[in-house]
């Protein structure tokens, strides 16, 4: 392991294992505050995309993550010949992937979905600004912190958790302003935009387009609007795009939430919203409905 990294950090137990790389917790030897380092032995990748992605991604990382509240802070990276070392935030709580299945098929209700939402959009709009396309928007890939929701929420209500953007292993750098393009079939089948799929370039709208599956994800109860027995059914029906709303699923849902899903699951690149667009719909602007029934009649 890094001399240097060893230097600063005390490194603790193993906390996750991926295909690439390995979590442990570690503990700053200057204030004692614990972090989360991710490692990647880069002589392991034989793939150019996948040694080019695991260059970038602590680089975006940081650059993603500083003053962004919405997107797990990246502190410190180590490298040496072979290994990368990514100090970043440690983050407790459950990913949203989970956090939804715990609620066995409950729909999230439109508040606390409105509030998640436009935290992953304000996140995302920061990091297209600094030039920065995620690119694997999923609820995987969003921690959330429920315990400091319930510190904060009323009693009578559900309150919506803080919810923040992780793991910049897919991400590319588009430019600053995020109006230059990247390529190359990366992502989760059912989350990625169909001009991925297609091949050639794509840009940040990418990523609006998975925020849009995972707002359906919240409002149906974990449901996803393409499916298939493989990951080629899911692609194709990806390439179709035509979302809909199963009454089954959507039978309480407002006009105002199908509608910036549509607008956000749109295939139409140019008519797709940017995140920044999403922030200012009125189901956003006004909480899902919440802050319209608070208003005296």
């Amino acid at each position: 392991m890094c001399a240097e990294l060893k230097r600063d950090y005390e490194i603790g137990e193993e906390l996750g294992r991926g295909r690439f790389g390995v979590v442990r917790r570690c503990t700053s030897r200057a204030t004692g505050e614990a972090f989360a380092v991710k490692s990647v032995d880069r002589s392991q990748l034989a793939d150019d995309l996948d040694r080019e992605l695991a260059q970038l991604e602590p680089k975006l990382g940081q650059l993603a993550s500083a003053g962004n509240p919405g997107v797990v802070r990246v502190h410190a990276v180590y490298e040496d010949e072979a290994w990368t070392h990514t100090v970043m935030d440690l983050c407790s709580g459950p990913d949203l992937f989970e956090w939804v299945a715990s609620r066995r098929g409950a729909p999230v209700p439109e508040p606390v979905a409105a509030a998640i939402v436009a935290q992953i959009a304000q996140a995302l709009a920061l990091c297209h600004r600094r030039g920065v396309a995620h690119r694997d928007v999923k609820p995987d890939n969003i921690l959330v912190d429920a315990a400091a929701a319930d510190e904060e929420g009323d009693e009578d209500e559900e309150a919506a958790p803080r919810a923040r953007l992780a793991d910049f292993g897919s991400a590319a750098w588009v430019g600053v302003g995020g109006l230059g393009r990247a390529e190359g079939l990366v992502g989760t089948p059912h989350y990625v935009a169909p001009e991925v799929v297609a091949g050639g370039e794509y840009g940040v709208k990418a990523d609006v387009w998975s925020a849009g599956v995972v707002m359906y994800a919240l409002l149906s109860g974990g449901a996803l609007p393409f499916d298939g027995e493989s990951a080629a059914e899911v692609l194709a029906a990806v390439m179709r795009g035509s979302v809909r709303f199963p009454p089954r699923l959507f039978v309480g849902v407002s006009a105002a939430a199908k509608d910036l899903m549509r607008r956000m699951i749109c295939r139409d690149v140019w008519r797709r919203l940017t995140a920044e667009q999403v922030l200012a719909h009125p189901w956003i602007v006004t909480g899902g409905g919440a802050r319209a029934m608070k208003q005296p009649t």
